[in-house]
């Protein structure tokens, strides 16, 4: 795997079960650093279901391959045969450290103000004091500076959102999902805040892949947009596939 890959996965396929339950299968998808990437599709298509197998929080049913590169020096993290030998502790290791999360509301915690939620990834990796300078800039980047002492309640569906991307930010991750950041928003602050988010990620290194409906939106914050494919898979059941793959290195 290149030192340029933070991912790469080959036929990697996740069912749901049921008669209604489709399949997903990620086919080739390689995301290298500094990437930005949105999956777009129909709804239903299996877009979030992506991003979890990428968090590592869903396990894959199969797959060929599905490595994780969060730091280019270093080797690259074998997720399949993480889930394979039930090491559920680096997987959470690895989402704690290199992964920032930004779901549809924000999933602030409600009894915490904007400030602590934002603080408590650093806090949990016991950074906090190396973080902070960089958090006071994100927040005033943000223009959420003057809300931190206040609680998730009492601000507005894009100052939740804002926040929310200052905690998947704070503590310096490889990647940032995020799941629809913008769906919520009306259209001029979902250009703002997709804007900001696309912006503060490319300043500070991070790759970002974003589940989105508003594909022109994305275009025009530098996304590179990766289309979900949907079929059957011969027996009449759904079937999703993504295909976004480099050229492989030389055997």
């Amino acid at each position: 795997m290149g030192s340029d890959k933070l991912f790469s996965l080959r036929r990697v396929m996740k069912r749901r079960p049921g008669n209604e339950g489709f399949c997903l299968e990620l086919e080739s998808l390689d995301v290298m650093r500094g990437d930005r990437l949105a999956l777009v599709g129909p709804s239903g298509c299996g877009k979030s279901t992506a991003l979890d197998l990428l968090a590592g929080v869903l396990r894959p049913d199969a797959g060929e391959r599905f490595l994780f590169a969060p730091q280019a020096e270093a080797p690259a993290l074998d997720m399949l045969e993480l889930w394979r030998r039930g090491r559920e502790d680096r997987l959470a290791a690895a989402r704690l450290r290199h992964l920032g999360y930004v779901l549809q509301v924000g999933g602030l915690l409600p009894f915490l103000s904007a400030g602590e939620n934002i603080l408590l990834p650093c806090r949990a990796l016991g950074n906090l004091a190396a973080q902070r300078e960089s958090v006071r800039e994100l927040c005033e980047r943000l223009h959420i500076d003057r809300l931190l002492r206040q609680m998730p309640s009492t601000l507005s569906v894009g100052e939740r959102q804002r926040v929310a991307i200052a905690r998947a930010l704070a503590h310096g991750p490889s990647i940032l999902l995020a799941d629809e950041p913008t769906a919520a928003l009306d259209p001029r602050h979902a250009r703002l805040v997709l804007g900001l988010l696309a912006e503060l990620a490319g300043e500070r290194g991070v790759t970002v892949v974003m589940v989105t409906h508003a594909p022109d939106m994305a275009v025009e914050a530098g996304f590179r947009l990766v289309q979900v494919v949907t079929a059957s898979d011969g027996n009449g059941a759904p079937l999703s596939r993504i295909r976004h793959a480099v050229q492989e290195e030389a055997a």
